[in-house]
């Protein structure tokens, strides 16, 4: 579902703020597959999400999704094959408009535009019963601006919205990284039924080792723009984290309190 072969990426080349965020990149995700990704501040985890959704244009390589080599197509041609989930709960929704206008727009994801009524009969209660299911009291509040909506409720909205028209890759940039405990548990809770329901193909970033062990079939280490360990199904049912401390060490000769205290 998802071939990356060989990408680089370097900022600022020819400066002396040169960075080389990929360093021949290459990963396969197979259909289904849900891959949890660490490694340190600067490994290039955001870089290769933002590679693969089209942010960034690596500067050598291919990328490929469900077999179309999509490397040199824009962002937003891009989005129709793509969910995502960023970091920041105030991304990814707009938040002057109501809940059942964004859930609207998100149905609509790769489809062109005609000049018709925008609800159709039937959308309300469709969209009252999928946001029940998030079990944070919204069902009843279609009509409030996701704006006045806590972070939490925004990032449970958003991966909704990432996910009601099947994509071919879901992609989770920290997607608990800015809620509090409790409530990053419930959206984890939700994140994980929702793939294994839908049987999607899932990259997800994460910076806590428990999160990384517990959720997702794949887990894959990241060290200076490169992959250092990639874990199969069978393999990453025996891993701890102190199987994962050790190979933080072992590559980087260190460990960040990001990485540890998560």
């Amino acid at each position: 579902m998802l071939k990356v072969t060989n990408i680089s990426k370097t900022f600022f080349k020819g400066t002396s703020n040169e960075k080389k965020a990929l360093n021949g990149l290459s990963l396969t995700l197979n259909d289904g597959d849900f891959c949890t990704v660490i490694g340190g501040n600067g490994a290039g985890k955001s870089t290769l999400l933002n590679a693969i959704a089209g942010a960034y244009i690596p500067d050598a390589g291919t990328i490929e999704i469900n077999g179309t080599d999509v490397t040199r197509v824009s962002e937003y041609k891009r989005a129709k094959y793509i969910g995502r989930v960023f970091q920041d709960p105030l991304k990814g929704t707009a938040a002057g408009m109501q809940v059942e206008e964004n859930l609207l727009l998100a149905s609509r994801r790769g489809e062109s535009r005609r000049l018709k009524w925008a609800f159709s009969a039937g959308d309300h209660e469709k969209y009252r019963d999928m946001v029940a299911r998030l079990d944070l009291g919204l069902e009843d509040r279609l009509g409030t601006r996701i704006g006045l909506l806590s972070g939490g409720q925004r990032q449970a909205l958003t991966l909704l919205m990432a996910t009601m028209k099947k994509p071919d890759i879901l992609l989770l940039d920290e997607p608990t990284a800015a809620l509090d405990p409790k409530t990053a548990s419930k959206v984890l809770k939700i994140t994980d039924e929702i793939v294994t329901e839908q049987h999607l193909t899932t990259l997800m970033i994460t910076h806590n080792m428990r999160d990384a062990l517990k959720y997702g079939n794949r887990l894959i280490m990241m060290n200076s723009g490169r992959i250092i360990a990639d874990y199969t199904p069978e393999e990453k049912k025996n891993l701890t984290i102190e199987d994962l401390l050790k190979k933080f060490e072992e590559t980087s000769g260190t460990v960040s309190d990001r990485v540890a205290l998560g």
